[in-house]
């Protein structure tokens, strides 16, 4: 604790606005008094991420809106080093796996049932993407962090009206209804806005599954199945904010969300009979299926927020926020065997989580710098159901199928933002992070509780050349850590069903069960940038990086004596393997159309006319602007042999291209966008390895303004109609299991209307 004393030096935060005054040469009359209009710009993005001291990419209001994009998995799938699965889910920032990213709202954590559908683009005011690790946003971030900032009443009275629709190959129909309101209804500082949306399509993939006899490689076995589905879904997202300014200079305010959605999946799955050799058991005895899947979501979350100016140079903002979600899904299955019997199977999942979070910083501020201290206290509860019957009969897994967890996290930290000259900034940061972990899994296994804290240090250094006001250099030192999640740390397996419990399995139908060994990640990142904006709205940017990531977790299939069979099983657990080292390369630029051509030595152009400047009155209306990112990943995992042992999921490279005009005195905006991902194989375990297939996403829109008040958006995604493939291969004594999974691309287009009065 007498650590962070030390940031509770005198310091201030440098003000960002623009002030307009009266013009020069301007005498009022010494008898009247004149009227003076004061107004505030706020910086753009390219501004917003130049003056910070963390790195970190803005993505602002108007940037969301562009697209006319229906979540913000589409925003962030098209922003450099960010990478969105092919399926849908949160995002992942340079190249690593779900988990390595922290996701915030407002800056604070937004919880382990959240996901990034459940704020619709509407509702946000700009994203953060940050990447490096701060004390104040948290040292759960080895990749990196997501900031969400919600949109708050400051357009008074002001109402958003829009109407979007949706039709796609595939029968893919749906739509979309969004109203927002500011002011009026419960006061200036008020906000409430609404969504509802729904979708109808169909969907197709073929599997396929091949054994290849390590005695005679020539002659493969196998089969391959084809799936046929029809989904259904319908959501309501809802948030709204009411503030109150209070008479000893503060603030108070609620800021409530909630976000539900249901669903309907009907599928049938055909399956051709196993043709030849079948040692490992590996064929599906199903050669016709029905399935019926259901599922409800519902996240609720409210924020209160009480802001403190103690004086001009301190503030006091502490927030409570209660949050709930809740997960069911029920599966209903009927199949067909190649014996011509029938099996009727029910599965019931239910997740309930309920979280209070406690937080309060202290910040102090003076001239050019600006300290920070504060706390953050958190409880959780969560239960987990899973239960199945088969032939309505309850399959018994000998040891329950219920998971309770209680976690209480706790944390300090310290925050300096120090900045001794215009040429240099310092930020640095100490947090120490507790984390209890108690689980009780019913009826039959014992309590078990597990305990990790971690203290992280962050260091980040700004430059500004004098002689260059252009360009800058960022130098950052950072400790990051991935903490275990409950169910890996669980000791309730969850058994195959291919297998009766007290017979042996395969390694192929392993029970899933946790590690309470598991110990956290811990990783050590350096990460060197430069950034040039040589004229108005244009970015240079190039930048490596390096992390060290040890005790490294990662699921693993081994042969072990097991409490719940009389016969050893194969079991899929979390393990710690070790160190892994990661090397990423980051590019990115973009400017008007103009300045390309002096970049990529076509020509002098107009570039050569212009000067750098920082001012947000450099922003072009009109015109024709480029945009393109690079980034390459190396990794390597010493417990495993190369060539294939890189982290998990984590492509070779990506590629972003995009452009953006619009023509002068034209109501008409458009731009096109293209991403492509080269995948890598990886290897999961010693004898396995996971490859999916490289994606392309190539997508367009329009829009056009009728006046300030109207605009019709058109936008048409996955104009390269690119399908989705995975690949896996594991290899055994008595040969090989290869597996490849395909799913076709789907052109979609979408027509927006859009109302502000």
């Amino acid at each position: 604790m007498g650590v962070l004393l030390i940031f509770l030096v005198v310091g201030g935060v440098p003000g960002l606005a623009c002030a307009q005054g009266m013009a020069e040469g301007f005498e009022p009359d010494a008898n009247s008094l004149q009227d003076v209009e004061v107004r505030a710009q706020r910086p753009n993005d390219l501004q917003q991420r130049r003056f910070s001291n963390a790195s970190k990419t803005v993505v602002g209001r108007e940037e969301i809106q562009k697209y006319g994009d229906s979540s913000l998995e589409d925003v962030l799938r098209r922003q450099p080093g960010v990478t969105v699965p092919s399926g849908g889910g949160n995002p992942r920032l340079r190249g690593m796996a779900e988990g390595y990213t922290q996701i915030l709202i407002d800056g604070q954590p937004a919880g382990r049932g959240f996901t990034i559908d459940s704020i619709q683009p509407e509702q946000v005011e700009r994203l953060e993407i940050i990447r490096v690790p701060t004390a104040e946003t948290g040292a759960q971030a080895v990749a990196g962090s997501v900031n969400i900032i919600t949109r708050e009443g400051q357009a008074r009275g002001r109402k958003d009206l829009s109407l979007g629709l949706s039709l796609g190959e595939r029968d893919l129909k749906g739509f979309r209804l969004g109203l927002t309101q500011q002011g009026a209804w419960l006061g200036d500082e008020s906000m409430i806005s609404a969504t509802v949306f729904g979708r109808s399509q169909d969907s197709e993939s073929r599997q396929s599954l091949q054994f290849t006899p390590a005695a005679n490689l020539s002659t493969p076995f196998g089969q391959t199945s084809q799936t046929h589905s029809q989904q259904e879904r319908l959501g309501l997202s809802l948030r709204g904010q009411v503030s109150w300014n209070l008479q000893n200079q503060s603030s108070f305010s609620v800021r409530p969300m909630v976000f539900a959605v249901k669903g309907d999946t009907q599928s049938l799955r055909q399956t051709e009979a196993w043709q030849g050799a079948d040692p490992l058991s590996f064929a599906s005895p199903d050669l016709q299926e029905d399935s019926d899947q259901r599922f409800r979501y519902a996240v609720g979350r409210v924020l209160l927020l009480h802001k403190w100016n103690i004086h001009s140079q301190l503030k006091l903002e502490t927030g409570l926020t209660g949050s709930a979600f809740e997960f069911k899904r029920d599966d209903n299955s009927f199949a067909q065997t190649l014996l011509q019997t029938q099996t009727t199977r029910l599965a019931h999942t239910n997740t309930q989580e309920r979280g209070l979070l406690l937080s309060s910083k202290l910040k102090r501020a003076f001239n050019e710098d600006e300290q920070t201290v504060g706390f953050e206290l958190e409880q959780t509860l969560r239960n987990e159901e899973d239960r199945r019957l088969v032939d309505g009969v309850l399959y018994q897994t000998g040891v329950g199928n219920e998971l309770d967890t209680d976690q209480t996290r706790w944390a300090v930290y310290g925050q300096w933002d120090f900045n001794p000259s215009p040429q240099w900034a310092l930020l640095a940061g100490l947090r120490h992070e507790s984390i209890r972990t108690h689980l009780n899994t019913l009826p039959n296994l014992a309590a078990q509780s597990h305990k990790s804290q971690q203290t992280s240090p962050s260091l980040s250094l700004v430059h500004r050349p004098s002689q260059d006001p252009s360009l800058l250099y960022r130098l950052s030192l950072s400790h990051a850590y991935k903490p275990a999640r409950a169910r890996e740390l669980s000791s309730l397996p969850s058994l195959s069903t291919r297998f009766n419990p007290n017979d042996a399995n395969s390694p192929d139908a392993a029970d899933s069960v946790g590690n309470p060994d598991l110990k956290p990640e811990q990783s050590w990142g350096l990460d060197f940038s430069f950034e040039k904006s040589p004229v108005a709205n244009s970015l240079l940017s190039a930048g490596v990086f390096w992390k060290q990531i040890k005790d490294v977790q990662r699921r693993q299939t081994q042969l072990e004596s097991v409490s719940w069979s009389s016969v050893p099983r194969w079991v899929n657990r979390p393990r710690n393997l070790g160190e892994a080292d990661f090397i990423g390369l980051e590019l990115e630029a973009r400017a008007p159309a103009r300045y390309w051509t002096q970049w990529l030595g076509l020509g002098q152009g107009a570039a050569s006319q212009a000067k750098p400047t920082d001012s947000a009155a450099g922003r072009t209306s009109s015109g024709l602007e480029f945009r393109a990112s690079f980034s390459h990943y190396w990794s390597k995992l010493e417990s495993l042999d190369g060539p294939d042992n890189r982290l998990p999921g984590q492509p070779a490279w990506e590629l972003k291209l995009g452009f953006d005009a619009r023509p002068a005195k034209s109501k008409l905006r458009y731009g096109a966008s293209l991403a492509y991902t080269k995948a890598a194989r990886y290897q999961t375990e010693p004898q396995a390895w996971v490859e999916a297939d490289d994606d392309l996403s190539v997508e367009a829109y329009g829009l056009y303004s009728f006046d300030r008040h109207q605009r019709l958006r058109l936008t048409v995604q996955d104009i390269a109609r690119w399908s989705s493939e995975a690949e896996s291969l594991r290899v055994f004594n008595e040969g090989s299991r290869f597996e490849a999974t395909r799913q076709p691309g789907r052109l979609r287009a979408s027509l927006r209307y859009e109302l502000s009065f």
